[in-house]
């Protein structure tokens, strides 16, 4: 069985909660499940200027997960409501600096390991996240995941995640320099821009400012709430030598979550 280290968390002084855990896999097992996505040739998607990806939910992440061995025993770990609920417990520190933080507004909701997020728009599952036909069910959180391996080229521009996702992870399998690009950025919203209810996923640059970056570090785990104002991106990825390994990862519900001020 793959073992996770919580022995070496850190809390960043950030506009929302961020913490980080390095050493969370040891570089023998990053070493092992890089070599399993990479000798995996089958994928769902290319998103993001250079990210292929394989999807929860899909034939090609089941098929996966069978001769895997390492990324299976990792994936049944995440997915269940302890490790969300030991990764939440250390998210919810006060940030000294900042006067009003957000939490989601949560209802002993159930814990689903089957259930996964759409990939694209569907009717029925749109309908079912609405706020009024939500209602009529029971609140359920989920985990959300890919295996990812990113080319030359890839970045992301300033965002937030989706409206139905509540935490937000990255696992880093191989490290990078500076130079290499693909470092994760944390922005800050500058004052005056936006109220807690409209902030918009894709932020104007005007409107973010860049507080934070660090490379991809092998078996680094890096856990943040994905608060409507969780603002970060990626920086160009220049390196021609390797890819970019990594696993994302977030705990959602089954409906547009509800955030509340902490005053």
């Amino acid at each position: 069985m793959v073992k996770l280290n919580f022995s070496k968390i850190k809390k960043l002084k950030t506009p929302y909660p961020i913490i980080t855990m390095n050493k969370f896999l040891d570089l023998r097992i990053c070493k092992k499940i890089c070599r399993e996505i990479n000798d995996f040739n089958n994928y769902d998607d290319l998103v993001m200027n250079g990210r292929f990806r394989v999807n929860k939910g899909s034939d090609h992440f089941d098929q996966q997960l069978k001769q895997s061995p390492n990324l299976k025993s990792l994936y049944n770990q995440l997915n269940n409501l302890k490790f969300y609920k030991k990764i939440s417990n250390q998210l919810n520190y006060e940030i000294s600096d900042r006067i009003n933080n957000f939490y989601p507004e949560l209802n002993n909701p159930s814990f689903s390991k089957n259930k996964f997020g759409r990939q694209s728009f569907k009717l029925l599952s749109h309908l079912r996240e609405t706020k009024f036909i939500s209602k009529l069910f029971r609140q359920t959180l989920n985990l959300d995941m890919d295996f990812s391996k990113s080319k030359k080229g890839y970045f992301r521009v300033a965002h937030r995640d989706r409206d139905t996702r509540v935490i937000s992870f990255l696992i880093y399998l191989n490290s990078f320099k500076n130079k290499d690009g693909g470092q994760l950025e944390i922005y800050e919203t500058k004052k005056n821009f936006y109220t807690h209810d409209k902030f918009p996923r894709f932020p104007e640059k005007k409107a973010v400012k860049k507080i934070i970056s660090f490379p991809p570090k092998a078996g680094q785990l890096v856990v943040f709430m994905s608060t409507p104002d969780s603002y970060h991106g990626v920086s160009k990825f220049k390196s021609i030598k390797k890819d970019r390994v990594f696993i994302y990862g977030s705990y959602s519900m089954d409906r547009k979550v509800t955030w509340r001020i902490n005053a």
